[in-house]
């Protein structure tokens, strides 16, 4: 038996509250043979973060279920949730578009490397909504599961002449909107955040723009709904939704 610090994972099942606690029970993909039962003190709170003996796992993402049985005898709704065994220091990545894996970009990383997305993703898409699959590769030879984003992309934008592919990366948002163009010359942009009856919701300020560039802007505060981007030049307005989440 290996141990494991299940950090994010176990600390995610939290407060696990019923009655007064007495047991706890979990099992990792959907395995029963691998059901591990723990008698604990009675108590009204259950803080499960700790280190657990598992077995010999896969080195990416497992599930562990966790139940806890109160003092009447019942077990809790069970609560699955996702956590990946160490498998050393990342090496590399590979991402691609739409499910064209054959078409796939890779390149390696290093320690302290950061991989920019939206400056890398490739233009020449069709216009309308895409999706960006990545994963990435670690020393020991084994790979993440893959993560797919949506993101839309617009090769031209009759409102806003000499502005081309135009890239809104990723829709849905969570925490930064990212916004990548090509200028034909220097360009003073204005953009704002509308709700969806067109009322100001954050005034995103000025952003001068010349060749092909990108910007993020921290939305993460918002709450959850769908959004307009509005963006404006001289006389001119353009507007795309999106999705906070």
């Amino acid at each position: 038996m290996k141990k494991i610090l299940l950090l994010s994972a176990l600390a995610a099942t939290g407060h696990l509250c019923a009655q007064t606690l007495t047991e706890y029970r979990y099992w990792i993909n959907d395995d029963p043979t691998t059901l591990i039962t723990t008698t604990i003190a009675p108590a009204l709170e259950l803080q499960l973060v700790s280190t657990l003996a598992l077995a010999d796992l896969p080195k990416d993402f497992n599930t562990i279920t966790v139940q806890v049985k109160d003092n009447s005898g019942e077990y809790s709704v069970p609560h699955t949730t996702l956590f990946s065994k160490n498998s050393g220091a990342l090496n590399g990545y590979a991402y691609w578009i739409d499910d064209a894996i054959a078409n796939a970009t890779s390149g390696t990383l290093g320690p302290n490397n950061e991989l920019d997305l939206l400056a890398d993703l490739p233009t020449g898409a069709t216009s309308g909504t895409h999706t960006l699959t990545i994963r990435f590769s670690s020393v020991n030879g084994s790979w993440t599961v893959p993560l797919t984003t949506p993101f839309d992309f617009f090769t031209s934008v009759e409102e806003l002449p000499g502005i081309s592919d135009v890239l809104l990366f990723p829709n849905p948002v969570t925490d930064q909107l990212g916004l990548r163009l090509s200028a034909d010359a220097s360009h003073t942009l204005n953009l704002q955040v509308l709700d969806v009856q067109g009322a100001l919701v954050r005034d995103l300020s000025s952003w001068n723009v010349s060749g092909t560039t990108y910007r993020n802007w921290a939305i993460g505060d918002l709450p959850n709904g769908t959004y307009v981007l509005r963006v404006s030049v001289d006389n001119e307005s353009w507007s795309t939704p999106f999705v906070k989440q």
